[in-house]
């Protein structure tokens, strides 16, 4: 495989970075680059969001692939050119000020920005950015280029504009009419929130105690029963009851509420709507009482008995009837004239063309006049009449007084046309249809904004059938089961898509229906509410999306987030932060305290003195601690958490997150084992170096003889540390073969070791590096005070491969020198001691080896086991 040239990375901008003719720029021939530009363009490459670097004073652009959607037909010439002229139609004062911000060491953050850029076709176009810059500083600390990290909002600020415009022509919808608006929680325990509407007060913090608040003793059981009812079925809640007003008057209401469930279909609150209906009721009240009133007078009370003579003009009455009229009662004839100075001027034209008519015996009269003079003025009469026997100018009758039904009726014809007006100016279609045969009865003018179809055109032919064609064949069927449930006494809410008449476009409906009976208690009529949804439809849809791509960012990266609501004292953890805290999901009740307990005991303090300081408005909290597991597993965790206030400084909600970075400071951790062992390693090669020198210029003939001999043995030393350099190609390396690099590095003092073992025992890449330089320790110790450096001393290195208790392979290698004249007991220590610490600590921690070492009376022996390959086992047989 050719060697791939830096600067490193794959995909189409890493090669047109790698051609391209930087020579021409100031940046100069990529060879010269230094290493802190070398490394963040790898670092920007390696991005999966669009990323680009600004370098130097003239803002030379690089950037990744993810940005080339960002660049479209600006890409390929940004490249290697100034930013400030590559965008120069909105580079602006602000850009230039957020760059003068980085270059003097700060960052910079910017959510949804919005700028005008010129599209493909040459036409600006608005385009939203969440924009991320960090300064790039050289060796010496001084800032040298920006880095800056974009992620296009574009269609999701869109979709909530949508969403927020969808919400403002609700409210728009609600402000124009005089409904009551309410919300429930789940059990209705709590009332949320009420816009009273002048009806009731208004409530804008949760209560419990609304029942006692709003609803009159009397109606409480058949509110807690309707209540219940809906709850038990699911279904919309309705009863008409008393209320007690703002002023503490009893009221009526018809109160109307949804349920509002969520993804899983459960109930999660109640919305819903109520309407003063407390002149209807007065109304119908009086009516009821009117008609007992007219029982009573048909029975013998009530109602005043009079008599006209139409030839005489003269009037008679009883004691009632002159009360009713305002005159004192009498048993003597009146004039005629009396009697019509006290109606109004239409009332006297219509006794006067009755005078007029040729009346037939046996003919029947009814009226109604007004009382406009005397003390009865202003009370409505209503009369009845018949002209009895041959004499057909006498006229006997009765007279009641109808004022308060008059008022009642007047008003509940205003209540109606209020209501109509309310249809008629609603953007949503109210309609009425019978229930048998679903003919139209009645619809509201939106039905044509939002079916394009005209009223008068849906009204003719089969109603329900060409409506139902409208339908998307897909929703049909559903929607012809919702009617159905509807015709059957529910109230049911449903959606359904349409095609519309009058462009074929496709919309979102949303219908509540309901079912409206007779005195008898049958439907005969149902009606509805049907409003367009598609565009909240789509926001929704387009918010799902989102917060999906956001879930599975989260599940792919790792991280664990929680959401603390400091005044409630709720905590929120997602699904990873218990895995990662080694909870199971929903084990425990998410909190500081269940996160406290996981901690390290010596992590704690600084935890919670982190999150103090940063609750008292000090910087985020930022840390990185260890968590302890169930099974007593540590794990390296890093967090991030930002803390907000309300307008008193007081901290009302905090947000963060966590990732797992064991592996990392076990890299870490392993890395600065690695680099003292290296210099370590280092000091013991030049030492070695040394021995061999000497030696070969004692057994040197000559110059010429010295730099052959001396020539060799430096490159054996050469040949182990290729050999090592193999560390990233995996199961190359064989025990044998690292064994004979560092005893060929010896020369000739390596005929003095006896090696028996079998060959191909394939080394874990990750043992090679350490096992190596475990290996070149006791060579180099035994050339410098043992077995290789004594006369007569021998060295025999044996090793098998066994399994261990796990049952898989392990290499097991004694090193055992003899002969060897040992040092007194009390003389000062040959060497440092760090090739024996590295045998007896480094193997055992890094590679799990079990080793022993020890200085015997004729020499040093040595075993080491370690964990091997498993294709290694087949070299036991050998």
């Amino acid at each position: 495989m050719p060697q791939m040239t830096r600067p490193f990375g794959t995909g189409e901008m890493a090669e047109r970075i790698r051609a391209f003719d930087w020579a021409a720029t100031p940046l100069g021939a990529i060879h010269g680059w230094p290493a802190e530009l070398l490394s963040t363009v790898e670092t920007m490459l390696g991005l999966p969001g669009p990323a680009t670097l600004l370098w130097g004073d003239d803002h030379l652009q690089l950037y990744n692939d993810a940005y080339i959607a960002i660049a479209r037909d600006r890409h390929p010439a940004l490249l290697g050119h100034s930013a400030t002229a590559g965008w120069k139609d909105i580079y602006s004062s602000d850009a230039a000020q957020r760059l003068a911000t980085v270059r003097a060491g700060g960052s910079v953050s910017v959510a949804g920005l919005e700028v005008a850029v010129r599209n493909a076709e040459g036409v600006f176009e608005r385009r939203a950015f969440d924009i991320g810059w960090s300064p790039v500083r050289d060796a010496a600390g001084a800032v040298v280029g920006a880095l800056q990290t974009l992620v296009e909002v574009t269609e999701h600020r869109r979709a909530v504009t949508q969403l927020r415009d969808s919400e403002a022509r609700l409210r728009m919808l609600v402000a124009t009419g005089s409904h009551m608006l309410y919300r429930m929680n789940a059990d209705w325990s709590e009332l949320l929130y009420v816009d009273g509407r002048g009806m009731v007060d208004d409530v804008a913090e949760p209560t419990g105690n609304w029942v006692e608040r709003f609803i009159p003793a009397v109606d409480r059981g058949a509110v807690f029963a309707a209540i219940a009812a809906a709850i038990e079925g699911r279904t919309p809640y309705e009863l008409e009851h008393r209320v007690y007003g703002r002023d503490g008057s009893i009221g009526w209401a018809l109160s109307r509420a949804i349920p509002i469930r969520d993804d899983a279909g459960n109930i999660v609150e109640w919305f819903g709507t109520g309407i003063d209906v407390t002149a209807r009721r007065t109304a119908e009240e009086v009516v009821r009482r009117s008609e007992e009133l007219r029982g009573i007078a048909l029975d013998g009370g009530g109602m005043g008995a009079w008599r006209i003579d139409l030839a005489a003009r003269e009037v008679r009455g009883d004691a009632r009837f002159f009360a009713l009229c305002g005159m004192p009662p009498g048993d003597e004839p009146r004039p005629f004239a009396d009697f019509l100075a006290r109606i109004s001027p239409q009332g006297v034209a219509a006794i006067e063309r009755l005078a007029a008519r040729r009346i037939a015996p046996g003919a029947e009269f009814d009226g109604e006049v007004e009382i406009v003079a005397g003390p009865t003025a202003g009370c409505w009469l209503r009369w009845r009449g018949r002209a009895d026997g041959p004499n057909t100018a006498m006229i006997h009758g009765v007279v009641f007084d109808v004022t308060e039904q008059r008022h009642a009726l007047a008003t509940l014809r205003e209540r109606e046309a209020l209501l109509r007006q309310f249809g008629d100016a609603s953007q949503d279609v109210l309609w009425i249809r019978e229930a048998a045969t679903l003919r139209w009865r009645y619809m509201t003018p939106a039905f044509r904004t939002i079916y394009g179809w005209s009223r008068r055109a849906a009204m003719a032919g089969d109603h329900y059938r060409d409506w139902l064609d409208r339908v998307l064949p897909e929703d049909r069927g559903p929607v012809e089961r919702a009617i159905a449930r509807v015709q059957g006494g529910e109230h049911i809410g449903f959606d359904y898509r349409i095609r519309r008449v009058a462009d074929g476009e496709t919309r979102w409906l949303r219908t509540t229906g309901f079912p409206i009976r007779d005195d008898d208690g049958r439907v005969t009529l149902i009606g509805g509410i049907t409003a367009d949804v598609t565009a909240s439809r789509l926001a929704r849809d387009a918010v799902a999306r989102s917060e999906e791509r956001l879930r599975s960012a989260v599940e792919v990266g790792g991280v664990g987030l929680w959401d603390w609501n400091v005044a409630t004292g709720d905590v929120h953890w997602s699904d990873e932060h218990y895995r990662l805290q080694g909870y199971e999901v929903g084990a425990v009740e998410p909190g500081y305290a269940a996160w406290l307990a996981r901690l390290h005991p010596d992590d704690r303090p600084e935890a919670q003195a982190r999150m103090e300081a940063a609750m008292g408005g000090g910087p985020a909290y930022v840390q990185e601690f260890r968590a302890v597991h169930p099974d007593g597993s540590v794990h390296w965790h890093s967090a991030r958490g930002r803390f907000f206030f309300d307008d008193q400084g007081q901290p009302v909600r905090m947000i963060g997150a966590m990732v797992d970075v064991t592996q990392r400071r076990e890299w870490e951790e392993r890395q600065k084992v690695l680099v003292a062992e290296l210099q370590h390693r280092t000091r013991n090669l030049i030492g070695v170096v040394q021995v061999l020198a000497d030696k070969a210029v004692r057994s040197s003939r000559d110059l010429v003889d010295f730099h052959q001999r001396f020539g060799h043995r430096m490159q054996a030393l050469v040949r182990a540390q290729q050999l090592l350099s193999r560390l990233d190609e995996s199961d190359r390396v064989t025990f044998d073969t690292l064994l004979g690099a560092e005893l060929a590095a010896l020369d000739g003092e390596a005929g003095e070791v006896a090696c028996d073992g079998p060959k191909g025992v394939r080394l874990r890449s990750s043992t090679v590096q350490t096992l190596a330089m475990a290996l070149h320790e006791l060579a180099t110790n035994a050339v410098k005070y043992g077995a290789l450096g004594q006369p007569g001393a021998r060295l025999s290195i044996v090793w098998t491969v066994e399994p261990g208790a796990d049952g898989d392979p392990w290499l097991h290698v004694d090193w055992h020198e003899s002969g060897v004249t040992m040092p007194d007991s009390d003389a000062a220590p040959l060497g440092s001691g760090e090739g024996r610490e590295l045998i007896e600590r480094a193997l055992p921690y890094q590679l799990g080896a079990r080793t022993s070492f020890t200085l015997g009376n004729d020499g040093v022996r040595c075993r080491i086991a370690i964990p091997v390959s498993t294709s290694g086992a087949a070299a036991r047989a050998t």
